[in-house]
């Protein structure tokens, strides 16, 4: 065998995925000009790429799903949970695309887990840390734990607390390259069905804001609404129609989304450039000199219940980072009344879908023997009352509703008072007991 040959060959032999040896091998041995072998082609390199990719996302999609838990001191176990007296185990989650998502299991050490797992995911711009950032009195996660539920708090792809990709950076803009979509279809099933595998029980599902509009969506798959025991969902959203929020109607309607994206921005954060230039534009638009001393009330209604005092503690960890096409079709949901995918523009949308407009989720589709309470407030400027009233025409059972006229967006998840008035209520609601 000539030298060159032997080299090629023995450089091919380092591959560690056997199945792409045979590829990279005749390649490099196939044809020679004098005593070199030719470099691989530009088609080759990106063949090469993308089986690589191929091998990794299908390991992703593989891997057990009944895993043992991890160790991180920067995880929500560590930071939130464990400092407060109670256990918890921390696990990394595969979705199908490459993302690597984060669950925490949350239990008392004083009363052994008996009414099943209770599976609490969160809203836009936000991660699992949402449940147990107030005192256990009064945060969701620690009360269900302290009521005998066997509590899994999942962070979707864009939280801190997740741990990224299987081979994409947090800085790469292919990280960012996802919609709403991709939640419904990826990350809501997956840790559904994990927290199904672990325990294999029927779940009991909470949501909130964006959290519950993922669900919506989710449900209306017999695969995933068949997981689910009991649903309440809190601030629900579906339609957007009467939204009032300052800063989602500016946004949406001064069509800053669509800039954004065509500017090259593939993530957004209010800290960051991006969010600056969108709430300045708000500022200018409301003419306030500064939104951000009151920006939570801009976005969610006027917070009847919120400790002010803790605000700086809560903006530790809120409000975090999500993709511009997440917001993106939000806004489109918003300007169009629909309940639907992400519109690409008609020519995309005949390449992507085969038709020219985005197809709509068909609520009428969640399983009408799956039990749903729906709690909404009154100042709710996201979560507005005529679109709570629009999704509870188009579902197909009859859900409970607990209505409280002072709450806003922001009261469901951290305001003093939800513990008595809206989780008492999501307990009786769990355990079968009639609304009192």
């Amino acid at each position: 065998m000539p030298e060159s040959s032997y080299t090629s060959t023995r450089a091919c032999s380092r591959w560690p995925l056997s199945v792409l040896e045979p590829i990279c091998c005749s390649q490099m041995t196939g044809v020679r000009y004098g005593s070199y072998a030719t470099p691989l082609s530009l088609l080759n390199v990106l063949f090469l790429f993308g089986a690589i990719q191929t091998l990794l996302l299908s390991s992703a999609a593989t891997l057990p799903l009944r895993q043992q838990p991890i160790s991180n001191p920067n995880g929500i176990c560590a930071l939130l949970v464990l400092t407060r007296g109670y256990d918890c185990q921390e696990y990394k989650v595969p979705t199908a695309d490459g993302f690597l998502l984060a669950i925490q299991r949350v239990s008392s050490r004083k009363l052994r887990p008996s009414k099943g797992p209770a599976f609490l995911y969160h809203g836009l711009m936000q991660g699992g840390d949402i449940w147990v950032l107030d005192t256990p009195n009064r945060s969701l996660g620690f009360v269900l734990a302290d009521n005998g539920y066997d509590v899994w708090i999942g962070s979707t792809r864009s939280s801190r607390f997740s741990y990224g990709h299987i081979y994409l950076q947090r800085t790469d803009p292919e990280f960012w390259n996802w919609d709403w979509d991709d939640l419904v279809a990826q990350d809501l099933p997956t840790m559904l069905h994990f927290v199904h595998m672990q325990t294999n029980q029927l779940i009991y599902f909470v949501g909130y804001s964006q959290g519950t509009m993922t669900a919506f969506a989710a449900f209306t798959r017999p695969g995933v609404s068949g997981m689910v025991k009991k649903a309440a969902m809190l601030s629900p959203i579906a339609y957007l129609n009467h939204v009032t929020s300052p800063v989602a109607s500016i946004v949406s309607w001064l069509f800053l989304d669509k800039l954004l994206l065509v500017g090259g921005v593939h993530q957004f954060n209010i800290s960051d450039e991006g969010g600056k230039q969108v709430i300045n534009s708000v500022c200018r638009k409301l003419k306030k000199p500064d939104c951000y001393s009151n920006l939570l009330s801009l976005v969610t209604g006027p917070n009847c219940c919120i400790n002010t005092t803790l605000i700086s503690f809560y903006d530790k960890f809120e409000l975090q980072t999500t993709s511009m096409r997440n917001l993106a079709q939000m806004a489109q949901l918003l300007r169009t009344g629909r309940f639907g995918m992400y519109d690409y523009g008609w020519f995309r949308n005949l390449l992507h879908y085969g038709d020219f407009f985005p197809p709509s989720y068909d609520l009428s589709e969640i399983p009408r023997s799956m039990p749903m309470l729906l709690a909404h407030g009154g100042q709710d400027q996201l979560a507005d009352e005529e679109d709570v009233r629009h999704l509870m025409l188009e579902l197909p059972n009859t859900a409970q509703v607990l209505f409280l006229p002072q709450f806003a967006h922001g009261d469901f998840v951290l305001g003093h008072s939800a513990r008595v008035l809206v989780y008492d209520h999501l307990l009786r609601f769990f355990a079968g007991d009639p609304p009192s």
